[in-house]
C-alpha cells in the first residue's frame, strides 16, 4: 500500500491504519487539542470518538452526551425540509415533542433562513446550508464536544453571531477534543 497504512480485513474491506496504540482517558475541565499534517488521523480519531467509525481493535468508553462538529451537513437529508431536517436531528437526540418545538425555534431564529425552511435543503445555496447545518450543529449543548477544522461561510454578521454561539459552546462543554493542522500561539495575558 501506498504509505504502509493501507490493508485489508478478512472481508477483504479496505482498512486504513490511522491510529495504533492510542490510550488517554479526560474528565470534566480537560481540554484536548490534535495537532498534526493532513493525514495524521486527527479527523479518523474524531469520527471514531463521536461513534461514526468503530475501532478495529480495542474500546471505546464515552459517558456523557456527546456533540461532534465535524461537518455541518452531518445527517442532513437534502431531500427534506429545513424544518424537517431541524425535526429530525431532534429526534436522533431523544428529546420530546416540547423540547423539538424549542430547538425549531432556536435553529430557526439562529439560521434566519425565513420562508426557506419550508422548501428542501437541496435548493438551498450553499450559504443557507451552512447556516441551518451549523444552527443545528451548535443548538444541543453537551458536556463532551469534539471539533474537527471548522471555517465560517457567510456574510459578517453571520460569522459574528456563529462565532458567537461557539465560543459559548466550547465554554459551556465539560470536555473539549479539538482537531487541527497548526498550533495557534496561546496568548496568557
Amino acid at each position: 500500500a501506498a504509505s504502509g497504512r493501507l490493508g485489508q480485513d478478512q472481508q477483504h474491506h479496505v482498512v486504513v491504519h490511522a491510529l495504533r496504540d492510542l490510550s488517554f482517558s479526560l474528565g470534566p475541565g480537560d481540554r484536548l487539542g490534535l495537532i498534526g499534517s493532513n493525514g495524521a488521523g486527527k479527523t479518523t480519531l474524531l469520527r471514531i470518538l463521536a461513534g461514526i467509525y468503530e475501532p478495529h481493535i480495542g474500546s471505546l468508553d464515552i459517558r456523557g452526551s456527546l456533540n461532534a462538529l465535524l461537518d455541518t451537513n452531518l445527517g442532513m437529508n437534502m431531500e427534506l425540509t429545513g424544518r424537517e431536517n431541524i425535526e429530525l436531528r431532534g429526534l436522533y437526540y431523544g428529546l420530546s415533542h416540547t423540547n423539538i418545538r424549542r430547538l425549531l425555534d432556536d435553529v430557526c431564529e439562529f439560521a434566519d433562513l425565513g420562508e426557506f425552511l419550508s422548501l428542501p435543503v437541496r435548493l438551498y445555496s450553499s450559504g443557507m446550508v451552512v447556516r441551518l447545518g451549523f444552527g443545528m450543529a451548535t443548538a444541543i449543548k453537551p458536556q463532551i464536544l469534539l471539533m474537527d477544522e471548522w471555517f465560517l461561510a457567510g456574510d459578517t454578521q453571520f460569522m459574528d453571531k456563529a462565532r458567537n454561539r461557539l465560543e459559548d459552546m466550547v465554554r459551556g462543554a465539560e470536555i473539549l477534543v479539538l482537531g487541527t493542522c497548526k498550533a495557534e500561539p496561546v496568548n496568557d495575558a
